[in-house]
């Protein structure tokens, strides 16, 4: 999943004309302004997903990768990759590893929820794992997984309100970089 802020031509031009005698550093103020709007992207990621899902902030910042604006490039991303999540990174109860456990385990992927799973049992592999048999027999298992971060990401409605965050930060932040080197370039005349 990759999320961009970015900016056209009519930007480029606004921004120029806005500056006047000091237009050569246009790009400096939307470069700026860009990787403002980018952080704000990232911080909003993890803050609105996990609003939604039971999963600590490292896991989902440790999906993203930032891609910063400069003077040549004029475009900001940050993009999310990340395969399957195990449940056990998710909401677990009881989280003790029994072999005697009677009662089934609850996992709750979404805030909104849990629910029971059947047959699913904790182990001891490189960390508590949750885990469940393939067959009747003893052998062989496999370990269960929920959403990955980029799927968590594709929900329209955490999408979309982190895009309007981005763009509305990148938009105030501009505003305040025109300003400041107008105000830096009357100071140095």
């Amino acid at each position: 999943m990759r999320l961009v802020v970015g900016v056209d031509e009519t930007t480029l031009k606004y921004v120029q004309y806005r500056l006047g005698e000091f237009s050569k550093r246009a790009p400096n103020a939307i470069s700026n302004a860009l990787n403002r709007g980018i952080t704000n992207v990232g911080s909003n990621i993890r803050k609105e997903v996990r609003k939604e899902y039971h999963i600590k902030a490292g896991d989902v910042n440790a999906t993203l990768t930032r891609h910063r604006a400069n003077r040549g490039s004029l475009t900001a991303t940050v993009e999310s990759k990340g395969h399957l999540i195990g449940l056990d990174k998710f909401k677990v109860n009881p989280r003790t590893i029994n072999p005697r456990r009677k009662t089934p385990l609850r996992v709750a992927v979404r805030k909104s929820g849990g629910n029971t799973v059947g047959g699913a049992f904790m182990a001891e592999v490189n960390g508590p794992k949750l885990f469940m048999r393939v067959k009747k027999s003893r052998l062989p298992i496999r370990r269960l997984f929920g959403p990955s971060v980029p799927q968590m990401l594709g929900r329209e409605e955490i999408r979309d309100f982190v895009m309007n965050e981005g763009q509305n930060t990148f938009e105030r932040r501009l505003e305040h970089e025109i300003n400041r080197i107008l105000e830096v370039g009357r100071r140095d005349k």
